[in-house]
């Protein structure tokens, strides 16, 4: 009899076991969905804020032909479409922020015990990339990167001699 309880004993056991290694998934899986919602929202409020406001997108082509000192000097302090401008870059780099800072939690190895994968990585870098070749954006990376989470600045310091080496396409706004 003893021998049937410890059998049943061990049986319980690798049940619960499984089970909890399958509440464990199901929880990361709607974490990871969360995530992705959470991030689809973010450039769904981006891309209305750039409809919304032409001027700023303008802005930003115009000047993308500039140094980075320009957008740290007197003479933009008087331009109110610079404000907006850097408004929007600020909000757009925490975003990108955020991508990296998720997609970083994401792996393929020992899927079971990550998030599944939210982006496609390579292909959100490589948009990154581009967009920090404008003058504005490096110029608060340059000078206000300790804003952001390490995920950005990581980034930033890996990728900043490949994003230095090109210009910004001004019709990439």
């Amino acid at each position: 009899m003893d021998e049937v309880n410890f059998y049943w004993t061990i049986l319980v056991a690798l049940v619960s076991a499984g089970w909890i290694v399958i509440t464990f998934i199901r929880d990361r899986i709607a974490q990871s969905l969360a995530s992705s919602s959470a991030l689809t929202s973010r450039l769904m409020e981006y891309d209305r804020l750039c409809i919304e406001n032409p001027e700023v997108q303008k802005y930003i082509s115009q000047h993308s032909n500039q140094a980075e000192n320009y957008f740290r000097s007197k003479q933009v302090l008087d331009e109110d479409v610079f404000y907006k401008a850097k408004t929007l870059v600020y909000s757009q780099l925490n975003l990108f922020d955020e991508i990296l800072s998720t997609s970083s939690k994401s792996s393929n190895s020992w899927a079971f015990l990550r998030p599944a994968e939210l982006v496609e990585k390579t292909d959100w870098d490589e948009y990154i990339r581009e967009k920090l070749r404008h003058p504005l954006y490096r110029s608060i990376l340059l000078h206000e990167k300790h804003i952001y989470g390490a995920s950005l600045r990581e980034f930033w310091t890996s990728n900043q001699a490949l994003i230095e080496s090109k210009q910004a396409d001004p019709f990439i706004w």
